[in-house]
């Protein structure tokens, strides 16, 4: 009989090698998922050779000898790096993400179902030029073709025990549409919120909660101080004279709303340019930086792409996105271009007018039934979820289906205007009012659109879908039975909001009100940020009379808090009193830490900033918390978020007119809330340290992290990014949060690449074993001025036609 002894050396002996099996075939699964980076691999389709030479930091150029070769390799490569977050872009708008994650996303995919992403998707690619699907159908093959050269799936497959599916035409489009939810609302969230706000609390209260403009307006047309924009007066009457009508225990508010700092972010952007007669390089110069919410791998993937185009070769360097063939941002020797989300008027809530039993609608054409699309969702590891939604010759129903007033969605995501290609003219333009054309007849999520030439012109206008709308609809939510509201198709491109070479020689846009008069009619606004971005761009671009692209980096990383100036003076002369010290002595310490800080700046070893930044915060929810936590119990379509960009007016208005006919004052008077917010503050950031220690950067530390590290926390250690301390916040050019900012910064004066600037955060690979893993991050995280152009080749990949 075999003794214990050898009993267990034998099960020692066999579990280990079944460990050394498993690991060598992880290894093998992890390595062969890495990217071809030498060498030759055949592509089929191709007409002829590409060569993509990759830098140290895995920045590609792409060479080929056309425009379709050249978006199969770019296929290749993005789903070589980038598969994984490709096809969740996809999936995520096509309401598909629970073949991957089960149960945990079934509600969101119900919820972008309603849409019918996919079936509009397949819709626009049926109807796209021979040119431009063409261009789709060779991308499609170099994604297939990139994603079958791996020797392994991409590691996430893996970790999720999934297949990665091939990829179609109609995918690119989804991705587009998963920037669409990214940058806009799906369900017309702030026209909800708005109508409740009226309904509940009148339209006295509803103007002066919801100012148009503010001191902060910044336009570049000069219609900073119009009187349609002022801020409104404080209402007369006792207010807010609203109740609950509902449980607060069942209340659906999500106590994030009103969160402790909340930091006030929206998906944004800064872009600015400066005319050639201001510029050292005789060009214009174009700085763009996209806020987004930071994730592993970034947004962008930085790409130069070579070809020849009719008589001419073209070379052009920016930044793509992976899913989509085009070129997004960057410049191509003749102009150069970026973009920031322009928060327009691109959708419209309709109050639908129901028979008895809600089966039918009311139209100008009398009553319609609703039509109803099935939908099945595959969820990993349990049976497929069926379920079916209502839709209307408008758009789809957004509300419950027991809901008192049915409400659907008009939205240029839903329609074949929202998604083209045609800006992929701008990669062999050489003029900015050529682009501007290019930029108006293009479909994209709407974008401020600014460009600059390599001969010193500059312009903005909106790229994307504009709605023609047969009047003004107003922030409310209309029934459109009668006819009198309604989209009469799009606006001409030649009918397009522009400016073009201003007398000042400066543009700049910062997700703020941009226009007035005629041109901000046919953009409206769609829940535009408070303008004080835009008003210390505008700031700095005078301040000086000639510049380099070192001088915009500088205003791009600039983290000065005028916005918070006139707190801090608040503070010192009204909080911080000599009453208010003699009563509580504690307080003087922060007082002379305020006061030692003329120049406050969202550093991270500023303390005074912290101070300042959190009261205003912590003030803004002691007096709004009771008006939000009624109306959200009130109905589930509150979301306070929606009034917050432009809450800080009113605020303002309230605290230095202190009324005494605001019944949700969260004290007995204003002296003592105000008090009250600063004792809050000082003692939360002393609760383990001494003030002194409790700087900006403790409480703004980065959280950048891959999609799985959550689900998978031991591999969090090699995929996510590094934590560190960082400067910057919401109400200035660097933006900056914990998983949240600049998604790049771009400066670059056509004709003059090689002295233009590219930060990008991560880095261009997913792939944690990959060589270019965090490579470019640090410059990013420290604001290096590092080059736009790709450097020195480091690898040779040849895609081989057959």
């Amino acid at each position: 009989m075999m003794s214990l002894k050898r009993i267990a050396l034998t099960v020692l002996f066999i579990t280990s090698l079944i460990v050394a099996i498993i690991t060598t075939w992880i290894y093998s699964q992890l390595d062969g998922s890495l990217p071809l980076l030498e060498g030759k691999t055949n592509v089929y389709g191709l007409k002829a050779d590409v060569n993509i030479a990759r830098d140290a930091q895995g920045i590609a150029t792409i060479t080929a000898n056309n425009r379709e070769d050249l978006a199969t390799a770019t296929g290749f490569i993005h789903a070589q790096e980038r598969f994984f977050q490709m096809d969740l872009l996809r999936k995520n708008s096509a309401g598909e993400l629970s073949s991957l994650f089960g149960d945990m996303t079934l509600a969101y995919d119900k919820s972008n179902r309603l849409h019918n992403f996919r079936k509009r998707a397949i819709d626009i690619i049926n109807h796209l030029p021979n040119e431009q699907l063409s261009l789709l159908k060779a991308y499609a093959k170099g994604v297939n073709s990139g994603l079958d050269a791996l020797k392994s799936p991409p590691f996430e497959y893996l970790l999720l025990q999934q297949t990665p599916a091939q990829w179609r035409e109609e995918d690119s489009v989804l991705v587009i549409m998963s920037m669409y939810l990214d940058l806009q609302e799906a369900k017309g969230k702030r026209e909800q919120s708005l109508a409740t706000l009226y309904q509940s609390l009148g339209s006295e209260v509803f103007s002066f909660l919801t100012p148009k403009g503010s001191q902060w307006d910044a336009t570049i047309d000069n219609t900073d101080n119009s009187n349609d924009f002022s801020p409104n007066k404080l209402p007369k009457s006792p207010w807010p004279n609203v109740t609950s009508t509902s449980n607060n225990a069942n209340s659906t508010y999500n106590s994030t709303t009103l969160a402790d700092y909340q930091t006030e972010q929206m998906p944004g952007s800064n872009n600015w340019a400066v005319a050639g007669n201001i510029s050292q390089t005789g060009s214009a110069i174009v700085a763009n930086d996209m806020h987004l919410g930071l994730s592993v791998p970034n947004t962008w993937f930085r790409a130069s792409f070579s070809y020849p185009y009719k008589d001419k070769q073209i070379n052009i360097t920016g930044l793509t996105l992976p899913g989509t063939p085009l070129m997004v941002t960057g410049s191509n020797g003749h102009i150069a271009w970026g973009f920031t989300n322009s928060y327009g008027d691109w959708s419209d809530v309709i109050a639908l007018e129901t028979n008895a039993d809600k089966s039918k609608y009311l139209t100008p054409e009398g009553y319609k039934a609703f039509t109803y699309q099935r939908h099945m969702i595959a969820v990993k590891g349990k049976e497929p979820t069926k379920f079916i939604s209502k839709e209307t010759i408008w758009g789809p129903v957004i509300s419950a289906k027991d809901a008192d007033n049915l409400l659907a969605y008009r939205w240029v995501a839903h329609d074949r205007q929202a998604v083209n290609f045609y800006a992929q003219a701008l990669e062999y333009t050489h003029t900015a009012e050529h682009a501007l054309e290019v930029a108006a007849k293009s479909g994209i999520p709407q974008q401020n659109f600014v460009v600059g030439d390599s001969a010193g012109n500059i312009g903005w206008t909106i790229m994307g879908a504009i709605p023609k709308k047969s009047t003004d609809f107003g922030d409310l939510p209309h029934s459109w039975a009668n006819g009198d509201y309604s989209w009469q198709g799009y606006l001409l491109p030649q009918a397009y909001p522009k400016v073009l070479n201003p007398s000042t020689d400066r543009l700049w846009t910062a997700n703020s009100r941009v226009v007035g008069g005629k041109m901000y009619e046919v953009i409206g606004n769609g829940g535009y940020a408070l303008g004080a971005r835009s008003h210390q761009i505008k700031q700095r671009l005078f301040e000086k009379q000639r510049f380099n692209e070192e001088d915009l980096l500088a205003i791009a990383l600039d983290d000065d808090a005028l916005f918070l100036k006139r707190w801090r003076n608040f503070i010192l002369a009204t909080v911080l009193t000599d009453e208010t010290l003699e009563k509580f002595p504690n307080l003087t310490l922060a007082k002379n830490i305020i006061e030692s800080e003329s120049t406050l700046k969202a550093s991270v070893d500023s303390v005074a900033y912290r101070i300042v930044r959190n009261f205003r915060i912590t003030l803004r929810n002691k007096l709004f918390s009771e008006l939000n936590d009624t109306l959200s119990s009130t109905t589930e379509s509150f979301d306070f978020s929606v009034l917050a960009h432009q809450i800080e007016t009113p605020l303002w208005q309230l605290i230095t007119q202190k009324p005494t006919n605001y019944t949700a004052l969260p004290a007995s008077n204003w002296q003592q809330l105000f008090v009250d917010s600063f004792k809050e503050v000082i003692n939360k950031m002393t609760e383990n340290q001494s003030l002194d220690e409790a700087t900006w950067g403790q409480q703004n530390v980065s959280n950048i992290t891959h999609p799985l590290s959550n689900g998978v926390p031991l591999i969090g250690y090699w995929l996510d990014m590094p934590e560190v301390a960082l400067p910057g916040d919401s109400y200035m050019p660097r933006v900056q949060g914990r998983a949240f900012g600049a998604s790049q910064r771009m400066v670059v004066s056509p004709g003059h690449e090689s002295s233009g600037i590219m930060q990008m955060p991560t880095s261009q690979s997913s792939h944690p074993w990959s060589p270019f893993y965090k490579k470019g991050h640090s410059d990013w995280q420290k604001g290096t001025a590092s080059p736009f152009l790709p450097g020195k080749t480091q690898y040779n990949l040849t895609l081989v036609s057959y």
